[in-house]
Formats: C-alpha cells, sequence, structure tokens
C-alpha cells in the first residue's frame, strides 16, 4: 500500500516539473537530448523571421490614397459685420409738467398725429381763476399808472410814488402771462409729427408732474444703432451705405447711411458705437426690432481654398500640393475664413492641386495617388 502511494507522488511530480519546463519555452524532448526534426514554413526561434517579413512588408508600401481639390481665385471683400437695434428718430415720453387731474384725452392709442395736435387736457378751473384775477388785479395796476402818469405832468405827484405804480403795472403784467402760462401747460400737445403708442392713464386720473402718459415715436424715419470692434473703426465712414436685414422680415435687406460715430470707444464692449439713417414712410420697420447690419469693405482678388485642405502645427498652418504624384508642403498664411473654405493670403497660388483628404498622415515628398472622391447617393 505504501508503495503504491509513493508511486503516485512521484508520478504528480515528473507532471509538475514537465510543465514548467514547457511553460519557461524549453521542450522536453531538448532535455531528453533528442532533436526535433525542422518545420518547413517555421520561424527561428530567434524572431529573425518576423523581422524579415516586416522589412519585407515596409519596403512593399504603396502611395497613399488622397483627395484633391483647386484652389480657386475669388472676390472678396472685409465687410463688418454687427448686430443692431433699430430706434425712431425721434423719441419722447409725454409728461405734464405740473401736476393735474385728467379732464380730456384727446387721441386713440397708435394714432398718427401732427405736431402741436393736443393729447391731453388738464383740469383749468384753478388756472382759470388765477388767470382771471392776475387779469383783474392788471386792470387796476394800469388804472393806477394812467392817474400818477397825469399828476406827474401838473407836478402834482413824487417821483417815487410814480415810480412804484409804474413797478406795480409791470408786476401785474408779468403775473398775467405768468398765469396764460400754467393755463397753456394744463394742454399736453405733441411736439413733432408722429405715431403714439398706448395711453397710461384714464379721464379722472390724478397725475403728478413728471409722470408719464404715452409714448410718442417718429417713425417716418429710423436709425439704425449698433456697434463695430475698436479694431475696425477705420472701416466706418460718414456717409458710407450700410446693408441690413431683420429677422422679423425675413428675405428683405434694406439700406441705411451712416450719420454719425460715437467720438470716444466703449471702455467696457472696446466697441465703436454708429448710427445710420433711414427712410420708412412705408411703414414696413418698427423701433426696437433686432438687425443684422452687413458694412460692405474695399473688393479684392484672393485664392481661396477648401477648408479641409488646412493642416494645423504648432509653427502654423499647411496646405499639401500635389505635383506630379507627390505631396508637396506648403506653409501658408491665413485670412478670412467663410462657410466651408478659407483665404489664403499667401503661400498657394491659384488653380494649385491642394489635397482636402487623407492629408493629415502626410509628410512633404510622400508618394500619393489620387482618387475620385465619393459619391453620394441621391
Amino acid at each position: 500500500m505504501t508503495k503504491w502511494v509513493l508511486s503516485i507522488l512521484v508520478l504528480v511530480v515528473v507532471a509538475a516539473g514537465a510543465y514548467g519546463v514547457r511553460q519557461s519555452g524549453i521542450d522536453v524532448v531538448e532535455l531528453a537530448g533528442l532533436k526535433p526534426k525542422a518545420v518547413e514554413g517555421t520561424a527561428k526561434p530567434d524572431g529573425g523571421g518576423q523581422q524579415k517579413a516586416g522589412q519585407k512588408a515596409g519596403q512593399g508600401r504603396g502611395p497613399s490614397p488622397v483627395e484633391i481639390a483647386k484652389a480657386t481665385s475669388e472676390e472678396l471683400s472685409d465687410d463688418v459685420n454687427a448686430i443692431g437695434t433699430l430706434l425712431a428718430d425721434e423719441s419722447v415720453a409725454m409728461a405734464p409738467e405740473t401736476s393735474g387731474r385728467v379732464a380730456e384725452i384727446l387721441f386713440k392709442d397708435g394714432d398718427t398725429v401732427k405736431a402741436g395736435q393736443a393729447l391731453f387736457r388738464f383740469d383749468t378751473d384753478l388756472a382759470n381763476a388765477a388767470l382771471a384775477e392776475a387779469k383783474a388785479r392788471l386792470s387796476l395796476a394800469e388804472a393806477n399808472y394812467n392817474r400818477n402818469q397825469t399828476l406827474r405832468k401838473s407836478g402834482n405827484i413824487a417821483q417815487s410814488t410814480y415810480d412804484a405804480s409804474l413797478t406795480e403795472l409791470e408786476v401785474a403784467r408779468t403775473t398775467v402771462d405768468s398765469a396764460q402760462v400754467k393755463l397753456d401747460k394744463l394742454t399736453i400737445t405733441a411736439p413733432f409729427p408722429g405715431t403714439v403708442g398706448f395711453r397710461t392713464v384714464s379721464v379722472g386720473a390724478y397725475v403728478n408732474a413728471g409722470t408719464t402718459l404715452v409714448q410718442l415715436d417718429k417713425t417716418d424715419v429710423l436709425q439704425a444703432s449698433f456697434s463695430v470692434p475698436e479694431l475696425m473703426q477705420e472701416r466706418i465712414k460718414l456717409g458710407q451705405t450700410v446693408d441690413f436685414t431683420a429677422d422679423a422680415l425675413p428675405g428683405k435687406t434694406f439700406t441705411a447711411t451712416v450719420t454719425a460715430i460715437d467720438p470716444s470707444v466703449d471702455v467696457n464692449g472696446r466697441a465703436l458705437q454708429v448710427r445710420a439713417r433711414l427712410d420708412n414712410t412705408s411703414g414696413t420697420l418698427r423701433p426696437g426690432l433686432l438687425i443684422r447690419v452687413s458694412v460692405k469693405g474695399k473688393s479684392r482678388n484672393a485664392v481661396v481654398v477648401p477648408e479641409s485642405a488646412i493642416v494645423q502645427r504648432g509653427d502654423g498652418a499647411y496646405v499639401y500640393v500635389a505635383s506630379e504624384k507627390k505631396a508637396q508642403e506648403a506653409k501658408v498664411t491665413l485670412g478670412r475664413r467663410m462657410p466651408g473654405s478659407i483665404e489664403i493670403v499667401e503661400g498657394v497660388q491659384a488653380g494649385a492641386e491642394v489635397i482636402v483628404a487623407g492629408n493629415t498622415r502626410l509628410a512633404n515628398g510622400a508618394d500619393i495617388e489620387i482618387v475620385p472622391p465619393p459619391v453620394t447617393p441621391e
């Protein structure tokens, strides 16, 4: 029984040793002193076969497939684009100079009014009474002055008495004028022709001086107000024509003329405020509309390539030009960017065939094979 157990243990030890030898890369047959026959097509243990195969594959690598496009010559301009707002040519919040009660409202919301047209009338009872009192005092002062003037001619009145009556007359006249002005100010009139908005009071309301009653805007002429970056201020001139569109009126383009440029730059946004006037007698546009302004710059001929042709690196931008089945590297200076394309200021001439696909792994002088672009299914 004991011998049988020992035999089993010996077999287990031998099997474990053989497994460890094979894991370490040593063949059991070699340990036994036997040389195995070489197997055809197997690589040598030193890895030399794998290295040679790799070298052979590298030497047989073909040209890189690429897609190309021609650099085109286009007419561009350095336009200034900005977001702005339409403003009324004249705008005022109508408010009384004195407190009082509203007696009449002489317009309807949204009416077009003329200059000098009455819009509101306040209660005038107290003002009329004050005017009547002032006129009565004026009559008394005139009578007193006339009497003293007659006495002065005959020398029966002192000069001081005459002077006092003259002063009282002037004060009475001024009092009448003041009472008349106060009465007139109880009627609120339009200072210029325009369109009124919505009134904020009703008849019978008591309002204090300075309370806004209605907004009056002159809309037959509008102003386009927008800002341009300070670096572009040289592109804006007085009298220059600008085009703009309004999101509320798609498909329509309007024209305005620059009439004013702010003399100072806004230090917060580093921008220059600009105003341009336009005719709006048709009433198509309204104050407050959001507009997109475009100021046309000088036209110039420029070289344009697809944006995908640009390869950015740490030291600048590059373009690969296809020439005699080779990729020729060219460092370029970029200009204006447009949707899907970009201007080349320097480095590539119009008509050059630039690589637009497969250019990210190219090197200068690499062999290339031009392939047609993929067909997009309809």
